[in-house]
């Protein structure tokens, strides 16, 4: 059972010489590296915008952009909405905390109680803009507590506090800006989680 090498070499290498010369009987333009011409010209390609993939990438785009915008513009009225909320919590604290209590006709709570409406009417005059449709659709529970209406106002979540307001009256407000400010902190939580999902 010896195994004859000779012969099998010999049965490949006429395979081999029949495909080296079906090889070399190619055409010249199928080898490579043979009758290779170099241009140097510069070559461009242009895309036409025209066509209905561009339009989908574009819509698709400009969808992105006016949500991301939207969003940041979403943003940015929570985080003002927090501050004068913080700002009138603070000043009606200022109130509260006092011991002794500030008497009723006193100059210094009545500058408080001032400061508190001004901040209230700068509120009542900014307008915010819509939160994106699908983080309002997602969950509309922040913006409902924080009572955002059509036209872009929470005026009717602030209370209105008089400059003769009675102490009541002063922590009444202050628990009502206190929900205000964790509804203003859910709803930014709410955001900061649609960008992030």
């Amino acid at each position: 059972m010896a195994i004859d090498a000779i012969g099998k070499n010999e049965q490949m290498a006429p395979m081999q010489d029949q495909v080296r010369k079906t090889y070399q009987a190619a055409a010249p333009q199928q080898q490579p590296g043979l009758n290779v011409q170099q241009n140097d010209e510069p070559v461009s390609v242009s895309i036409q915008r025209s066509s209905s993939t561009m339009g989908r990438l574009d819509s698709f785009n400009e969808q992105k952009n006016l949500m991301a915008r939207n969003i940041r513009t979403t943003s940015d009225a929570l985080a003002t909405i927090s501050e004068a909320v913080g700002g009138m919590k603070e000043n009606l604290g200022k109130i509260i905390k006092n011991y002794p209590p500030f008497p009723p006709d006193s100059s210094e709570r009545k500058e408080i109680l001032m400061s508190y409406v001004s901040l209230r009417k700068e509120i009542l005059n900014m307008t915010f803009p819509p939160p994106p449709a699908a983080l309002y659709e997602k969950n509309a529970t922040p913006w409902e507590k924080l009572g955002y209406t059509e036209k872009g106002s929470i005026a009717s979540s602030i209370p209105e506090v008089s400059s003769t307001a009675t102490d009541s009256e002063v922590v009444t407000a202050s628990k009502i800006l206190a929900e205000l400010g964790s509804a203003v902190t859910s709803a930014q939580k709410e955001l900061v989680g649609f960008v992030t999902d």
